[in-house]
């Protein structure tokens, strides 16, 4: 995917008026017209990726308990605080397929087969060029960039410990930091060396406005309105 501007990005969705990581706050994110929106994949007991920020339910849903203590038809009872559905990543690559959306995959699983299983989940229903891998582990990293090196990866900065030239060696593409860190030098280097760069989400148009005039490739909120007030989106 090209951009002629910055690359946006909601967090969770449309998150500030629907319930995080639901269909409905994806949808709101893209008719606010958002470029990616960003979830949370987590594996069941039985082995299905359903998208859920924390290891357990109790912060977003009616129930209680770890997601990989629950079997899908146990999720697939729960509701969020608005009586929404936990989608499943399957669901949710099918939706951004039809909406022609993109999807930041923020990996919560770290072991090599939860990856894999992923991957071809993505290949599956054919988003491997809508798709950015979210990676926390240089493990991770090297096993994509070997095996899928076509496939979009973005791996934390500055943890795990790793200079961005090694991290781009090891087949990055993008890097994500705390916004504080992103600084014009920081970006500068980064850019250098061909990566791009998304920070923690930022909610503040001012904030914003200081990341973009540093050289920030992607702006990720949790309100994509305020894309709005800072003239990126008319």
């Amino acid at each position: 995917m090209v951009f002629a501007r910055p690359i946006l990005v909601a967090h969770r969705g449309a998150n500030q008026e629907a319930d995080e990581n639901t269909i409905k706050a994806y949808q709101l994110a893209i008719d606010y017209r958002v470029d990616y929106i960003e979830c949370d994949p987590r594996l069941t007991r039985d082995g299905v990726f359903i998208i859920m920020h924390d290891p357990k339910v109790d912060r977003t849903t009616n129930g209680t308990g770890r997601v990989a203590d629950m079997t899908l038809k146990q999720i697939q009872r729960l509701r969020t605080k608005n009586g929404e559905r936990v989608p499943t990543l399957k669901q949710v690559l099918e939706w951004a397929k039809k909406n022609q959306a993109g999807v930041y995959l923020d990996t919560k699983e770290p072991t090599i087969s939860a990856l894999e299983k992923m991957v071809q989940l993505v290949k599956k229903t054919g988003m491997e060029k809508q798709v950015i891998f979210g990676l926390w582990h240089l493990n991770q990293l090297k096993w994509l960039e070997s095996h899928y090196p076509e496939l979009v990866s973005c791996i934390s900065y500055p943890w795990p410990p790793a200079s961005l030239k090694r991290l781009k060696k090891l087949g990055a593409d993008w890097v994500g930091t705390l916004t504080s860190l992103a600084t014009r030098t920081m970006l500068n280097r980064a850019h250098r060396l061909g990566l791009k760069v998304i920070t923690m989400p930022i909610n503040d148009p001012e904030v914003m406005k200081k990341k973009l005039q540093a050289g920030l490739d992607a702006l990720q909120t949790d309100d994509p309105k305020i894309f709005y007030q800072i003239n990126l989106l008319k």
